[in-house]
């Protein structure tokens, strides 16, 4: 994980290719969500009800921490993260992008092919 004070460490350009490329024989795409870790400290919110089954029992123990409040009062959109769509991926990378993982609250969304040419323009 990249801190917000420092560069992306290289592994992760260079390893997150080839360890996706193990399912590259799936019908499926493969698409990132690339928040800024401030951003998604002050906005991710859950208040665990993904942890329950629909009577409302817990299907695991919950962690003995708060729920997690987001700084504007959510609290919960963890939905909002895990929905991929590809019609909210983006087309082209480029400046406009990267700009836009530093002033969104859910980042871009990448697909697989484009991984390594995004994090190659964050500075």
């Amino acid at each position: 994980m990249m801190s917000s004070n420092s560069d992306l460490p290289s592994s992760v350009i260079t390893a997150a290719p080839s360890d996706v490329s193990q399912f590259q024989h799936t019908p499926f795409y493969w698409f990132f969500r690339v928040v800024h870790a401030p951003i998604f400290f002050r906005s991710f919110a859950s208040d665990r009800r993904h942890m329950k089954d629909s009577v409302g029992n817990w299907t695991a123990e919950p962690p003995a921490y708060e729920a997690i409040v987001a700084e504007d009062g959510t609290v919960h959109n963890l939905n909002e993260y895990m929905e991929i769509s590809t019609t909210n991926a983006v087309k082209d990378i480029g400046v406009e992008v990267v700009n836009a993982v530093y002033s969104q609250k859910l980042g871009v969304l990448v697909s697989e092919n484009q991984l390594e040419e995004f994090f190659s323009l964050i500075s």
